[in-house]
């Protein structure tokens, strides 16, 4: 494992790393119990606990490379929750921010110009996050007029569904099934349906060694 170069003091200076990704074959069996040394990861979200619930569920999974994964509930719209998780990791020193965020009603233009120019990596879902977790359970998904059809669509594969007590445990076997499907739907916030958390994923389960550039 190549040792991690040395922070510049200076956050004002400071650049950002690039965004860390798989190559296109992964064998991700490989990647049980290794940890990126030192690297830390923050995920905001403004869904106050569907997402925290999921994203607290995953970074205990021993493929996690990340040694510390860090989930935060920000309230408002996704361009002042990119803002708020720039400040938070300038602010805690964290090598990466995630903003994870519905498109539902928003108008995301601002948020996307944020998280280019605040080096933020944005992961949007249309219309909601539930597409992301319909995607654990089933291979195909419809599009969705709002996040209501989405939910319902949920409950109907998992009558256990409640957004308010989300369980890791219903999702665990499909976390990457749910990642290939994700990548052929289309991009956010074009494509309805479409969900682009499998980025995150995709980061928080990435070797060392491997990084990419893009952003979504």
């Amino acid at each position: 494992m190549p040792t991690k170069a040395r922070r510049v003091e200076t956050r004002s200076h400071r650049t950002r790393p690039p965004r860390r990704g798989f190559p296109r074959e992964t064998d991700l069996t490989r990647r049980v119990n290794t940890r990126d040394e030192g690297r830390s990861v923050l995920i905001v979200t403004n869904g106050e606990r569907t997402e925290v619930d999921y994203f607290n569920g995953m970074k205990k999974e021993t493929w996690i490379t990340a040694v510390k994964v860090i989930v935060k509930f920000e309230a408002g719209e996704p361009a002042v929750v990119v803002l708020r998780a720039a400040a938070m990791r300038d602010e805690n020193d964290y090598d990466e921010a995630w903003v994870v965020c519905d498109v539902d009603e928003y108008d995301v233009t601002s948020a996307m110009t944020n998280a280019k120019t605040r080096q933020v990596e944005l992961a949007l879902s249309v219309p909601c996050f539930e597409v992301w977790l319909i995607l654990h359970l089933s291979e195909k998904c419809p599009g969705f007029n709002d996040c209501t059809q989405a939910d319902r669509y949920l409950k109907g594969l998992l009558p256990s569904w409640d957004k308010t007590a989300l369980r890791f445990s219903d999702y665990h076997d499909g976390v990457f099934d749910a990642m290939g499907r994700a990548k052929r739907l289309g991009d956010a916030p074009d494509a309805n349906p479409s969900s682009a958390v499998w980025r995150v994923v995709e980061s928080l389960s990435s070797a060392p060694e491997v990084s990419g550039n893009g952003n979504a």
